[in-house]
């Protein structure tokens, strides 16, 4: 069992775990709320359009509905105080109008330096999610696709001589819908992280220890994306429930062949959050196009920019 001597080493664990929040305080998954790939870091964290986010096929998961090529990418973020973040995801095409995508989202932190109740060093801790998504979305007509989505949510904290281990896992759901207007305005709509929640037991470890849940906040976002000849302007609104609202606008520049530039800013609890990205494309390969995208955020205050490395590929 974990002593009262030690406990404060879990409190730890909790703590550094606010460093990726957003402001939405007391909520569980930050990091799920986090940019999480290049193109999301340029746009603001514009999610619901398959051309602001590499990850949008799990916030919306109508926004992989029409592409017509199977997909895949991977990102990676540099950031401070042990911190990782990296992303994984791929998109296939199901005849005649239909899209699966599955991904990988992965994000903790590492060597947190744990101290007992008199301040002594008692060793390495680690936390770590990982989320496993599928979607699936159709095109109900030429202008409108609606799809779904499903999450498996794990979670650990672990110290390095195994004396503390603990793991929460549980299951969330989203919906989303696209709506092209014409061929240069489109809508998106998504309902996020219906049911989502980490169930811990620590039982084994406390000698008060319970079984609870750790519920994420659901939100409903919308957003607005047109084309305006070389430029592209996206607006995304996100209503969490539990009473924050976030709003986030970009502007995409594609005046150059193989080139987009993007940069955009969420504006969150009084604070502007600013970021750029570039995505470059080249056929290495004849038929096969592939990409790599570069990002940067502002972080939050004293942590310093984020950096943000993906590469894809379309075939």
């Amino acid at each position: 069992m974990i002593t009262t001597k030690n406990t404060i080493t879990v409190m730890l664990i909790f703590v550094s775990a606010s460093v990726f929040a957003s402001n939405i305080g007391g909520f569980t998954g930050s990091t799920a709320r986090l940019a999480a790939d290049p193109l999301a870091a340029g746009t603001g964290g514009i999610t619901l359009f398959q051309n602001s986010s590499t990850n949008s096929y799990a916030s919306n998961p109508a926004s992989q509905a029409f592409l017509t090529s199977k997909r895949f990418d991977a990102s990676l973020v540099d950031m401070s105080l042990g911190r990782y973040l990296y992303t994984t995801s791929a998109s296939v095409p199901l005849p005649p109008t239909a899209q699966l995508s599955v991904g990988l989202f992965a994000a903790g932190t590492k060597d947190i330096t744990a101290r007992d109740s008199r301040g002594i060093d008692a060793g390495k801790l680690s936390d770590g999610e990982i989320t496993y998504s599928v979607s699936f979305s159709n095109q109900f007509s030429d202008k409108l696709a609606i799809g779904i989505s499903l999450k498996l949510l794990t979670r650990s904290l672990k110290s390095e001589d195994e004396w503390f281990d603990l793991s929460g896992s549980g299951f969330g759901a989203g919906v989303g819908a696209l709506y092209t207007i014409n061929d240069r305005s489109t809508v998106a709509m998504a309902i996020r992280d219906w049911n989502s929640s980490y169930k811990w037991k620590t039982q084994d470890l406390f000698d008060q220890g319970s079984s609870y849940k750790d519920e994420f906040p659901m939100s409903l976002a919308w957003g607005w994306m047109q084309e305006l000849n070389q430029f592209t302007l996206a607006i995304e609104h996100d209503h969490y429930f539990a009473g924050e609202e976030i709003f986030r606008t970009a502007l995409l520049w594609h005046g150059i062949e193989g080139i987009t530039l993007h940069t955009g800013f969420s504006y969150e609890d009084a604070i502007i959050i600013p970021g750029v990205s570039a995505r470059f494309e080249k056929a290495l390969i004849k038929g096969l196009p592939m990409h790599i995208d570069i990002g940067l955020i502002n972080g939050i205050v004293g942590e310093g920019i984020r950096t943000y490395m993906g590469w894809g590929m379309t075939f």
